[in-house]
C-alpha cells in the first residue's frame, strides 16, 4: 500500500516537472502579436470630421512627412477604388507595415489599427484581421529561414502554401495569384530551354501563348511592369537556338522576340544598335583571345616585345577600356573568360 502511494507521489510530481517544463519553454508572444490581439475586439477609430485634402507631394515623399490622418487620405488615393480584393489590401498592409514600425516602433500595430479605421472604416476590421495573420505569416518566414533555404523546390512551396491557407484560408489563392502565375510562366521556360534545339519562332508562339492563358486581359499591364524581365526570362531559355544560327539570324531573331513582347519601334532600333555593338566586342575580344593564346604559346609568360605587339592590339580593338583590360589580366582576370549570353551581354 504504501509503494502504491509512494509510486503515485513520484507520477504526480514527474507530471507537475513536466507541465512547469512545457510551461517555462512555451513560446511566448512579443508585444506586436499582444496589440494585435487587443485591438482586433477594439471599437474601430473613427475620425471626427473627413479626412484631409490628398498632399500634393505625396507620390515623392516618404511617409515619415505626413500625419496619421494624412496617411490614411493617401492609402485611400492608392488602393482605395479595389480595396475589396484580398491582393490590394495585401500590398495596403506591406506598405504599412515596413514603414509604421520606422515612425512608431513601439506603437506600430496602434497606429495601423488607427489608419484602417480612418481610411477604410467599413472594412477596416477585417483588413486589420489579415495584418495578425500577415505579421504572423512573416514571423513563420524569419524562424524558417534556413530550414527554407535547405529545401528543394517543391518541398519550399508546399510548407509555404500549407502555412499560407493556415493563415489566409482560401483568400490565399487570391493574395498569391501572381506568383502562381509568374511561377507556371517559369515552368514554361523551363520546358522550352530543356527542349531540343529548334526554332526560336516556334518557341516564341509556345510562350506566347503561355502568357496569354496565365494573364488574360491583363497581359498588356503586366508587360508594361515586366516586360524586361518576361523578355529575358525567354531570351536565356532559347540560348542553345540562338547560338546554332548566324549572326545576321540572331539579331532577326532577338528583334522578333522583342517586338512579339511590345517593345515599340524606337525601341527596337536601340536593341539593334546595341546587339551589332555587343557582337563586334564579342569578334574583337576573340580576335584578341587568339593573339595572345598564339604568342604565349607554351610559354608561362609573354616576352616584352609580346607584350608591345599585345599593348597594340588592345589598343586598336578596344580603344578607351585598353588599359583597364591590361590591369584586369594583370590582376588574374580575363574577360575571354565570361560565357556569352545572346541578347543580354
Amino acid at each position: 500500500m504504501f509503494q502504491n502511494k509512494k509510486f503515485i507521489y513520484f507520477a504526480l510530481a514527474s507530471i507537475s516537472i513536466l507541465f512547469l517544463v512545457i510551461l517555462w519553454f512555451r513560446p511566448t508572444k512579443d508585444k506586436n502579436q499582444k496589440d494585435f490581439e487587443e485591438l482586433t475586439n477594439a471599437p474601430i477609430s473613427s475620425l471626427n470630421g473627413s479626412l484631409p485634402d490628398l498632399p500634393l507631394d505625396y507620390e515623392d515623399s516618404k511617409l515619415s512627412s505626413f500625419t496619421v490622418e494624412e496617411i490614411s487620405r493617401i492609402m485611400v488615393e492608392k488602393y482605395g477604388k479595389y480595396i475589396d480584393r484580398p491582393s490590394v489590401q495585401i500590398a495596403l498592409l506591406e506598405e504599412l507595415m515596413k514603414e509604421l514600425p520606422k515612425l512608431y516602433p513601439n506603437d506600430w500595430v496602434k497606429v495601423l489599427h488607427q489608419i484602417l479605421g480612418y481610411a477604410f472604416p467599413d472594412k477596416a476590421l477585417e483588413i486589420f484581421r489579415m495584418s495578425e495573420s500577415l505579421y504572423a505569416y512573416n514571423k513563420f518566414r524569419e524562424a524558417n529561414m534556413s530550414k527554407l533555404g535547405l529545401m528543394s523546390d517543391q518541398a519550399r512551396k508546399e510548407m509555404m502554401w500549407k502555412e499560407r491557407y493556415r493563415l489566409f484560408g482560401e483568400k490565399a489563392d487570391e493574395i498569391w495569384a501572381m506568383e502562381k502565375k509568374m511561377n507556371n510562366v517559369t515552368d514554361a521556360l523551363k520546358r522550352i530551354e530543356e527542349s531540343p534545339v529548334g526554332s526560336v519562332d516556334a518557341k516564341l508562339n509556345s510562350y506566347e501563348k503561355v502568357l496569354k492563358e496565365q494573364f488574360g486581359k491583363d497581359l498588356p499591364r503586366i508587360l508594361e511592369n515586366k516586360r524586361q524581365q518576361l523578355t529575358d526570362g525567354f531570351v536565356v531559355s532559347v540560348q542553345k537556338d540562338l547560338k546554332v544560327l548566324s549572326y545576321s539570324a540572331r539579331k532577326s531573331a532577338l528583334r522578333e522576340i522583342r517586338e512579339t513582347m511590345g517593345m515599340d519601334a524606337a525601341a527596337l532600333a536601340r536593341w539593334d544598335a546595341l546587339e551589332e555593338e555587343r557582337e563586334r566586342g564579342w569578334q574583337n575580344q576573340k580576335k584578341y583571345t587568339e593573339m595572345r593564346t598564339k604568342l604565349l604559346g607554351k610559354k608561362s609568360s609573354l616576352s616584352p616585345e609580346d607584350e608591345r605587339s599585345l599593348d597594340s592590339l588592345r589598343k586598336e580593338l578596344f580603344g578607351e577600356e585598353a588599359e583597364i583590360i591590361k590591369n584586369e589580366e594583370a590582376s588574374g582576370y580575363f574577360r575571354a573568360t565570361e560565357e556569352r549570353v545572346y541578347g543580354l551581354n
